[in-house]
């Protein structure tokens, strides 16, 4: 049994923390490119078939309340192989998400450090997570909502500043990429 060092705050900051993060300020730019304005129409589609998935995951994480997520569910409810399976898939999965979150970090560095490669400042940061790793999961997790606050702090500021700059104009052409863009 694992130990219960997390609060229910570092549990928040580490939800809301993986769900924002990097994704969330890199991809929508990504979107729009492919999609222009209907953009707001594609993240509404993309969250359809989340609706269903995140409800099971709820139902199975009260019916089973322990550790290992996908590979628990899924050994007890389907056998050992299929078990194996969804964990490396879960694994896969989390290992990208953080390449990904990485890169994009060491983009958003490049800021401060323009000469610096990108590469070079996600592994500075690899590093420099993994050795807060070592500490132990009540100093991640302290780290992760001083994190998650400054990321919502920029949030809200962010925000802030773009409400008023909302205008109807900015959705003329909705369809201008087409209309398949919004699900490319």
């Amino acid at each position: 049994m694992l130990k219960k060092e997390l609060t229910l705050l570092n549990v928040y900051a580490i939800a809301t923390g993986t769900t924002l993060s990097a994704g969330f300020f890199l991809l929508p730019g990504i979107a729009f490119n492919e999609a222009g304005p209907a953009v707001v129409l594609s993240y509404l589609i993309a969250a359809i078939p989340l609706i269903p998935a995140m409800f099971s995951m709820a139902e199975l994480a009260t019916a089973m309340p322990r550790a290992g997520g996908a590979y628990y569910f899924l050994d007890r409810s389907m056998g050992p192989f299929i078990g194996t399976i969804g964990g490396m898939g879960t694994w896969l999965a989390l290992v990208l998400k953080t390449a990904f979150a990485l890169i994009g970090m060491g983009a958003y560095l490049r800021i401060f450090w323009p000469n610096v490669p990108v590469v070079t400042l996600a592994v500075i940061l690899a590093v420099f997570f993994g050795i807060v790793n070592l500490f132990g999961a009540r100093k991640t997790g302290a780290l992760q909502v001083f994190m998650v606050f400054a990321l919502l702090l920029i949030l809200f500021i962010f925000i802030g500043e773009g409400l008023p700059q909302i205008n109807s104009q900015n959705f003329d052409g909705f369809f201008e990429k087409g209309g398949v863009s919004i699900i490319s």
